[in-house]
């Protein structure tokens, strides 16, 4: 009975083990996918985003209105770190310095295609986000190749292994551990 409970057990965290993709998987993956929802008002109009990656090259398009398209192109393996966006001509807009301390053009692209995959991508993307076959997941992996090339400077290269990517647990002597202590003693802050 011991055994078939331990079976059991096993085979559950097999499965789950299985599902969750690497972060070198997920660099390595060719994809295209495209999420379509029913948007404001009243449902009436649709809201669509298309990604594309291929190799290094990440295509993001975005429709939120019947004529007001926009399109991003990030080629994460590329320095300078740089965003190229399309509402008609191309705009190449480069990273100056880090958005927690310098707001420009580029930190706010950024922070609008991050708004747009996680609003309108990760949202309503169906699938599991730990499985890279469904749409869920590629939208996903799309999201972590682009917060650590264009939030953290990483600049990706072919046959690297990026695994750390999708762990949760963090290096010990991770500095962002470092700075996210919490003084207990510290009490209620006022705002």
């Amino acid at each position: 009975m011991q055994y078939l409970k331990f079976k059991i057990i096993v085979s559950i965290f097999s499965v789950n083990l299985v599902l969750a993709f690497a972060g070198s998987e997920c660099f390595d993956k060719n994809y295209k996918i495209s999420i379509t929802h029913k948007s404001a008002p009243f449902g009436l109009l649709s809201k669509t985003i298309a990604v594309e990656k291929n190799k290094c090259a990440i295509s993001v398009s975005h429709n939120s209105l019947k004529y007001k398209n926009i399109s991003w192109k990030i080629d994460v393996c590329r320095k300078p770190i740089h965003i190229k966006e399309t509402t008609g001509s191309i705009s190449v807009i480069r990273k100056i310095g880090a958005c927690s301390t310098v707001k420009n053009k580029f930190c706010s692209e950024y922070l609008t295609l991050k708004k747009v995959i996680e609003d309108d991508g990760l949202i309503f993307a169906e699938g599991d986000k730990s499985d890279l076959n469904s749409d869920h997941g590629k939208m996903y992996c799309t999201y972590l190749l682009l917060n650590k090339y264009l939030d953290e400077s990483l600049v990706f290269n072919s046959g690297t292994n990026y695994d750390y990517l999708t762990r949760s647990i963090k290096p010990k002597d991770s500095t962002l551990e470092q700075l996210n202590v919490v003084d207990e003693d510290a009490g209620f802050g006022e705002f």
